[in-house]
């Protein structure tokens, strides 16, 4: 059953590491769509801005020519022909129509500057019309009232132009501004996808890491669990063989007592077992701490302590008169081997002369863990985690019980850590 939960845990892991991904690239595929599609919008436009604008000057331009090539060819001109003069009048029609049809494109909901500004292209059309008939008037009849009327056009020509170049500005204005709008409300819309993608990825990010914790402290209950059968199976089998082991060589040894040679081999048999069953016995505590059970925390770590400076070169100091908590058994244990994995990395490893363990607290327990050995540099930790240092085992069991640690060595300054550990009454 605890295999399946963390089986459960470790898919739960990996299911919140894929919403944390799909919500980073959902995020990034609307961020990168939007700003496509307003660099697209923003090319498309300023392309039909300057289209309209250049279309407008070719009307004007267009006009004011086939006014001129008209002069030349009533002044005797023979290289300008009729169709030459109406020529330049049909490409300035031509080129509003080009400008009502940039216009008609436009998928923009219509505007009233819009329908001004195509009304205002119906007039100059007219006008221009107007012009040229009257310029045809001009060619075919000769009349000479005719140029009032053509001169008093081309001038309401000339102010309806000007008054179309206000109302394309004007129109080319309002396309810019609602572009500008436009990016706004998309900057907008992506500023707040990511304020509510970060929110996400934090609530995420933080299931992530309680998932992570329950399923190493699920590791640890197994792991504990299994210490535990363990314990037991060597106590009640091998154990129990070695005492018997024990029991008859001292047996035979009575019977034998006449006899020097095999009476020495039996004592030497004897004293193998009890070698062997205080082994096991030291594996057993180790495996299943049961001092504990009779003795509490901090008296077993005040005899584990007593026990390493009675074979060890380095002396322990424990002080935890200000320690006054409670915590659970699963907790105490893991605190107990956190403390041994400590000691035994500076007897083995640190070349310290002493060492010093500090427990205090109530429902926030403190724990300060400090020798003056040799150090080594924390960002190596992996490589001293290959050396047999174990620290990483260490962080891995204080994350278990929901701990921080902070870690403090250098090389040639010796080494320090302390444990915060906030428990429940």
């Amino acid at each position: 059953m605890k295999t399946n939960c963390t089986h459960m845990k470790i898919k739960k892991s990996l299911f919140i590491k894929q919403k944390v991904i799909f919500v980073l690239l959902l995020f990034s595929l609307f961020a990168f769509g939007g700003i496509i599609y307003t660099f697209s919008n923003s090319a498309v436009l300023d392309s039909q801005h300057i289209r309209l604008v250049e279309f407008s000057e070719k009307v004007e331009i267009e006009v004011f020519n086939g006014r001129i090539k008209m002069d030349e060819l009533l002044s005797g001109n023979k290289t300008i022909t009729n169709s030459s003069v109406f020529e330049r009048f049909d490409r300035a029609e031509n080129y509003i129509s080009d400008i009502e049809q940039i216009i008609s494109k436009t998928k923009k909901i219509k505007l009233d500057k819009e329908n001004h500004f195509l009304y205002q292209l119906s007039e100059l059309r007219l006008l221009i019309h107007q012009i040229k008939e009257i310029v045809r008037t001009k060619i075919n009849k000769d009349v000479n009232s005719v140029d009032l009327n053509l001169a008093g056009s081309y001038l309401e020509f000339m102010l309806k132009f000007d008054e179309y170049g206000k109302t394309l500005h004007a129109f080319i204005s309002e396309n810019n501004y609602r572009l500008k709008r436009e990016l706004f409300i998309l900057l907008t819309s992506i500023f707040t996808i990511l304020i509510i993608s970060l929110v996400l990825i934090v609530r995420l990010m933080n299931s992530l890491i309680r998932t992570n914790r329950v399923l190493l402290h699920n590791t640890m209950k197994v792991e504990q669990s299994e210490r535990r059968r363990i314990a037991m199976d060597l106590h009640d089998g091998l154990g129990a063989m070695l005492s018997s082991v024990g029991l008859y060589s001292k047996i035979l040894e009575k019977k034998f007592k006449d006899d020097p040679k095999i009476h020495g081999q039996l004592n030497q048999i004897t004293l193998l077992s009890n070698q062997a069953l205080q082994t096991v016995s030291e594996v057993i505590n180790n495996l299943n701490p049961s001092i504990l059970n009779r003795y509490g925390l901090v008296e077993s770590l005040d005899r584990l302590c007593a026990r390493a400076n009675s074979i060890g070169n380095v002396k322990l100091h424990l002080e935890s008169k200000k320690f006054i908590g409670e915590m659970n058994k699963s907790t105490e244990v893991i605190i107990y081997r956190i403390i041994s994995e400590l000691i035994n990395n500076t007897i083995k490893h640190a070349n310290a002369t002493e060492a010093f363990i500090t427990l205090k607290g109530n429902t926030k327990i403190i724990l300060h863990y400090q020798d003056n050995g040799s150090g080594f540099d924390s960002r190596k930790l992996s490589l001293h985690e290959k050396n047999g240092m174990g620290l990483l085992n260490i962080i891995d069991r204080i994350e278990s019980i929901g701990g921080d640690s902070l870690i403090d060595t250098t090389p040639g300054n010796g080494f320090a850590i302390t444990i915060e550990l906030r428990i429940d009454k």
